[in-house]
């Protein structure tokens, strides 16, 4: 197959911009053809020009209001670039990219294939839902969050749910000498007990809830540290980042914590930390930050929301607290705080419960098998 996917960013923005590569890597390694189109490059963009056979960089995939002639002549530059290539398949992750998707697939004959990782918005506009019911085959990274557009009486032809998956050779538990020697270069000590949280910065994540949490926490229970990283979120505006990035500094404040910011590879922080938090008070699709740590060996508080239950199952499901509830994530954080010590097996739990999950090859061979059927 040729395949034509459109991307914003080329970075570490967040879970949907590692997945959108992670899929597409997967897709190259199966023998099939990657176009690119794209907004802005970043720290990811090496990795696409490993595997794309074209890339077009666009100012827009969508006609702005401020700039409404620039604008509708980047979209149709970016659509005739892409009309040349004579895709199979087009493949889109964020459902603003869906209208371009949809033109591409009308003058091509293409198959549109949206893979879903966002939970729908609180108003669809009705220009979003026509070009909806272009779409062929929908991919859901989730049960929860497929099930939330369908509530919406949107079209999404064929469902198909894809869990989110990891290269479980690539996260991986570290030994005693190597945890000891990453938090070395961290400047963290052995004996520290580390929360990590790392994800997109933003209200919908709930980092503000673990920060409080970690107060609570920190109160009573010396020696322990925290580090959030990532960028700031995508759902808001500039102003609206810069000001919850004030208020976390804030909560902040005489805390023994640090924000580190985006971090291209997670997998060092992610080995060292003692616990790892995802602490959304949002719908969180099927978030990676749930899954990686699990296959570092390391234990994951989670929000109750979203598809965060989908992850943390059976004996993990211990682990999961209301969300916007900074007292039940201080308490379930204390529980942890010696777990090493008190009870040593629970890393080879975690890890047991990545290995469990569908694998990477899973998720590739699903995605592949669903398209292929579009196309015969």
């Amino acid at each position: 197959m040729r395949i034509l996917t459109v991307a914003n960013h080329l970075g570490s923005l967040g879970g949907l911009e590692r997945t959108q590569l992670v899929c597409c890597q997967g897709l190259v390694g199966r023998g099939h053809t990657i176009d690119l189109t794209y907004v802005s490059e970043g720290d990811f963009t090496e990795a696409w020009r490993a595997i794309s056979q074209s890339m077009h960089q666009t100012e827009t995939t969508l006609p702005r209001r401020g700039n409404v002639t620039a604008s509708i002549g980047a979209v149709f530059s970016a659509l005739r670039a892409a009309r040349r290539l004579r895709p199979d398949i087009v493949y889109v992750f964020r459902t603003n990219d869906v209208p371009f998707g949809a033109a591409v697939a009308a003058v091509t004959g293409a198959k549109l294939v949206l893979h879903l990782c966002l939970p729908p918005p609180h108003t669809i506009p009705r220009w979003l839902r026509s070009a909806f019911r272009r779409i062929d085959i929908t991919l859901s990274v989730s049960q929860d969050t497929a099930a939330r557009w369908l509530d919406e009486g949107v079209h999404l032809g064929q469902v198909t749910v894809a869990l989110t998956s990891v290269d479980l050779e690539r996260y991986t538990p570290a030994t005693d000498a190597e945890r000891a020697a990453i938090r070395s270069d961290l400047e963290i000590g052995s004996d520290e007990f580390l929360v990590l949280y790392a994800g997109r910065v933003g209200r919908e994540k709930g980092v503000d809830v673990l920060i409080r949490a970690f107060a609570l926490l920190a109160e009573t229970s010396p020696g322990c540290r925290l580090v959030v990283a990532g960028g700031p979120s995508q759902l808001w505006t500039d102003q609206e980042n810069r000001e919850y990035r004030q208020e976390l500094d804030g909560l902040l404040v005489g805390l023994p914590a640090r924000m580190v910011g985006a971090v291209g590879d997670v997998v060092p922080l992610l080995r060292a930390a003692d616990v790892a938090v995802v602490p959304s008070r949002w719908p969180d699709p099927l978030p990676r930050g749930a899954i990686e740590p699990l296959a570092c060996g390391v234990p994951v508080i989670g929000s109750a929301v979203g598809g965060i239950p989908e992850i943390l199952t059976g004996p993990m499901a211990e682990f999961l607290v209301p969300p916007d509830d900074p007292a039940s994530l201080s308490g379930a954080l204390l529980r942890l705080r010696s777990w090493r010590t008190v009870d040593p097996g629970l890393g080879e739990r975690c890890r047991k419960a990545a290995d469990e999950r569908p694998s990477l090859d899973d998720e590739i061979s699903l995605i592949e098998q669903t398209m292929l059927a579009a196309v015969d």
